[in-house]
């Protein structure tokens, strides 16, 4: 397993590289949707289009100075990926977090999430968020072992996309102290 990479190409490299490992995961959200709660998206291939069009359009803020994409390879498949998207000057969301099912276990997230907040305090971002929906334990036990705390939503949530705002548990951490901001 190589270690964390930083993604540095134009935006259509960064799609191509991503592409099959995010729609993988929006795909493994929806079926989870399903099994845990009896959700269905009238047409899952619509819905994870949607959620994936809105990241790519989010590709020149992640490959610009303030914002990251960094992937963890298997040799040439990309096993791993996160983001950090810029929202104001103070603050930076994490995103799409997801580790593939058969590299989890082995510190892959840990190593993307800590390189995500090592950037933005680098970078000079005050505040870190994120949003995760209540299925994804493991992502919270991480998540809450660097400092993350609950939260209120916030605007813009990537869960008003699909209505599932209910399912959704929103975090941050003040990264000067990992306290709740």
């Amino acid at each position: 397993m190589a270690g964390v990479e930083q993604f540095d190409g134009p935006p259509a490299e960064a799609e191509a590289a991503t592409e099959e490992i995010l729609r993988e995961y929006l795909m493994w959200c929806g079926e989870r949707f399903t099994e845990d709660h009896g959700l269905t998206f009238g047409d899952m291939e619509a819905a994870v289009a949607a959620h994936h069009r809105a990241f790519t359009q989010e590709l020149p803020h992640l490959l610009g100075p303030r914002g990251r994409l960094l992937v963890v390879r298997a040799g040439a498949e990309v096993v791993g990926v996160g983001a950090l998207k810029p929202v104001d000057a103070a603050v930076a969301e994490i995103k799409r977090m997801y580790v593939r099912p058969q590299a989890r276990g082995q510190g892959v997230g840990r190593a993307i999430l800590e390189r995500l907040l090592a950037d933005a305090r680098a970078i000079g971002y005050e505040v870190a968020r994120l949003e995760t929906v209540v299925f994804m334990r493991e992502a919270h036990a991480l998540y809450r072992s660097l400092g993350f705390r609950d939260r209120p939503i916030f605007d813009d949530s990537e869960a008003s996309l699909s209505g599932l705002e209910p399912f959704t548990i929103f975090m941050d951490l003040r990264l000067d102290q990992g306290a709740r901001v």
